[in-house]
Formats: C-alpha cells, sequence, structure tokens
C-alpha cells in the first residue's frame, strides 16, 4: 500500500481524535447532548455521548500507537 494512503488515513484518525476532544472539552464547560424527535429534545444524551467520544480517543490513540510502532 502506498505511503501516502496510510499518511493520509492517519491524518483522518488524528482528526477524529480531536473531534472527539473538542466534544468532551464542551460537555466540561457545561454543553449537553440531547436526543432529538421532529425537533424537539427528548432525553438528554450527554453522559452516552460523553462515553462514545472517551472509547474513539482510546481506540484511535491505540491505533496511532501501532502506527508508530511499525515506523
Amino acid at each position: 500500500m502506498p505511503a501516502g494512503i496510510i499518511e493520509q488515513g492517519v491524518y483522518q484518525l488524528r482528526s477524529q481524535r480531536s473531534r472527539a476532544a473538542d466534544a468532551l472539552w464542551s460537555i466540561d464547560q457545561g454543553y449537553t447532548m440531547h436526543d432529538v424527535l421532529h425537533g424537539v429534545p427528548t432525553h438528554d444524551a450527554t453522559a452516552r455521548w460523553r462515553d462514545e467520544q472517551e472509547i474513539v480517543i482510546a481506540e484511535v490513540n491505540a491505533l496511532l500507537l501501532l502506527y508508530d510502532n511499525i515506523n
């Protein structure tokens, strides 16, 4: 596989991790996330969203560690 394709994938992983970290920062600043039905908030989904973003960060960190160990 060409190195440029690998580097593009690594860039995307880092971007995904950055977006997840930004979401966690927003939650830490007091923002909330809600499930919505027809434009009406139905359920506070902040805790679920936080858990999902923490998992994203952990999984991306593990993948980047594998990449770094290969290179």
